[in-house]
């Protein structure tokens, strides 16, 4: 009996080992529950293994179809990614979490699943197809806990800050800069004297500017350029710095400005400017405009739009031959029209459609919404000409809307929609209901 046994058992196994073999998609490599490949070149049991929360310090290569598709070993910087739970089954915080300091280990990852929950990208967007893997090649050199993590950044901070200010004292004592600093640390001195006024918060200033890092190497100038550089004072647009350098600057002025980091960039990077860069400006003052000016002019425009607005909208009704309309102004031109149920107040009215500014760019549609796009009707959910042009059709029409701005995103407009801005609305009503109602697909 028990030779039986064991005969059983010695089948099975072989029977699994040769299953396994047979079933594997990369040879010489061992599968997880959660369908991660793996293979370990290096596997210390003993050494410490990361949890969830800490920061690892990796050596990370990614390849597709053998060929490197990114390294984060080229950057300058040590690459730290922190342990958090798996984004899907079988992803790369699952592969991170086997393995311990020490380790080295390969990993095959689905790459549509990477491209869609890590960048939240469409794999045919970045060439990716649905038996594309990733493979990853992995050491992980350390780890910290979060809170070691975040003492060294801090710790790092404070030295580079360090660092910048020990610079900054040299480079004012090296370059004999004797004129007394402003509280925020800013060093000013005046190069060609001013004969106006000095701007206040809320006016607009027009002036010329070279930037220079410590070393000289300048980073932007308008001078000779005709395009000058401007901006309202208070409104958060330029560095600290200038928010208070500029307002002291005479009409006509000319400064030199020494301004630590601290009110320029401070610790963020722009281009052509690293963190923690000291700066030096030479500014010219050339033009103040008042706000009561620019309140005027921000009225002349806003008439400009809205002359253009009008002329656009019924030139656009008389090339497309669209006369009837509403009392409110909304126009209309329905190319089929049916018998069927009209919406009422409380309904659902679910309909397809496409908006598009007057001159056909296309401003978005329900294709991507599923196909449709429900509208509580009487509720105000939607524009005010979309919901009065949706209540006067049947199910089964269709009808081409034309809003005025008045009925659409008005005189302030919408995100990157302008104001005074008309639309055109092509809609289809597919089905009338009260939200009990179930809908079959």
């Amino acid at each position: 009996m028990k030779k039986n046994c064991l005969i059983f058992t010695l089948i099975g196994l072989i029977t699994m080992a040769f299953l396994t073999s047979c079933n594997q998609k990369f040879p010489g490599y061992k599968q997880t529950s959660d369908g991660l490949y793996y293979r370990f070149y290096n596997q210390d049991p003993s050494a410490i293994q990361p949890q969830q929360t800490d920061f690892l310090n990796l050596d990370i290569a990614c390849y597709l179809h053998d060929s490197l598709y990114y390294d984060w070993n080229q950057s300058s910087n040590e690459v730290y990614l922190q342990l958090s739970e798996p984004h899907f089954k079988g992803d790369l915080q699952t592969a991170l979490a086997m393995m311990r300091v020490g380790d080295s280990a390969s990993f095959y990852i689905k790459a549509d699943s990477i491209a869609i929950h890590y960048y939240d990208q469409s794999p045919d967007s970045v060439g990716l197809k649905a038996d594309d893997y990733f493979r990853y090649e992995v050491k992980l050199l350390e780890l910290k806990s979060q809170e070691e993590f975040e003492n060294d950044i801090e710790k790092t901070k404070q030295e580079k800050m360090d660092a910048s200010r020990v610079k900054f004292a040299a480079y004012i004592e090296a370059n004999g800069i004797k004129v007394k600093p402003y509280e925020s640390g800013i060093y000013v001195v005046t190069t060609e004297k001013g004969k106006g006024r000095c701007p206040v918060k809320g006016e607009k200033v027009e002036l010329d500017f070279e930037a220079f890092l410590l070393d000289g190497k300048s980073i932007g100038s308008t001078f000779g350029q005709e395009e000058k550089f401007t901006f309202v004072l208070g409104e958060g647009y330029v560095i600290p710095g200038w928010e208070e350098i500029v307002p002291k600057m005479h009409l006509g002025e000319r400064v030199r400005a020494y301004i630590p980091f601290e009110m320029a960039y401070g610790e963020h990077a722009v281009t052509g400017i690293p963190p923690y860069a000291n700066l030096v400006y030479d500014i010219k003052l050339l033009k103040i405009t008042t706000a009561e000016e620019l309140q005027r002019q921000a009225e002349q425009e806003q008439l400009k739009l809205l002359a253009e607005s009008e002329r656009s909208f019924w030139r656009y009704l008389e090339e497309n031959q669209i006369v009837e309309h509403t009392k409110t102004g909304l126009f209309y031109s329905k190319s089929v029209m049916t018998r069927g149920a009209s919406p009422e107040p409380g309904m659902t009215a679910r309909i397809t459609f496409v908006a598009s500014f007057l001159d056909g760019t296309l401003l978005g549609s329900s294709e991507p919404l599923g196909g449709f796009y429900d509208v509580h009707y009487g509720e105000g959910s939607v524009l005010r000409g979309l919901e009065e042009g949706v209540g006067m059709m049947r199910v089964g029409e269709k009808a081409r809307f034309v809003l005025p701005y008045t009925l659409a995103y008005g005189e302030k407009g919408y995100g990157d929609i302008p104001p005074y801005t008309n639309l055109v609305f092509d809609v289809e009503l597919l089905d009338v209901f009260f939200p009990e109602k179930t809908i079959e697909n």
